[in-house]
């Protein structure tokens, strides 16, 4: 039994012409796939935008940090600087007082604030420095800043009467 002819795929040419005619030339074809369409740009720009704005959010969050680190580096500074000169100072500190005192360290104002307390031992009193920012209202009231730093140490204590 015969095979059936196999059928010509696409347009047959008419009797008379080439079937050239029928056909698209090659790079008709490649045109189409050159270049990117408007919605391809849209959509890269927007992925670059949201890499770029999360770039900007994490350099911004870096610099608040380094401010950050740089003044309680300096406020551990200060309140080490306090304990070192009260324990050189010729004349010991009595129990109960409290020392506040504007210092500046690195170009920042910080407000110290040193407390000395007794001990159980005549001879030593326990020293805490507490070191703030600098601000422009005075006082103890619920405005004032959290402490950067504190250090706790003992120091000759005065002699008692």
């Amino acid at each position: 039994m015969a095979r059936p002819a196999a059928r010509a795929k696409g347009p047959t040419s008419a009797p008379g012409t080439s079937e050239r005619a029928f056909t698209r030339p090659a790079h008709a074809v490649a045109t189409r796939e050159q270049g990117f369409s408007l919605i391809e740009v849209l959509v890269a720009l927007a992925i670059l935008s949201i890499g770029l704005i999360a770039a900007s959010r994490g350099a911004f969050q870096a610099t608040t940090d380094q401010g950050f680190l740089r003044d309680r580096t300096f406020a551990r500074w200060v309140a080490h600087n306090q304990l070192a000169a009260l324990r050189l100072s010729p004349q010991p500190i009595s129990a109960g007082a409290v020392v506040r005192e504007r210092v500046v360290q690195g170009g920042v104002a910080f407000d110290v604030a040193t407390t000395v307390t007794a001990t159980p031992s005549p001879l030593f009193s326990r020293v805490q420095v507490d070191v703030r920012r600098a601000s422009d209202s005075a006082g103890d009231g619920p405005q004032q800043a959290p402490a950067l730093a504190s250090a706790v140490g003992f120091a000759a204590a005065r002699a008692r009467p």
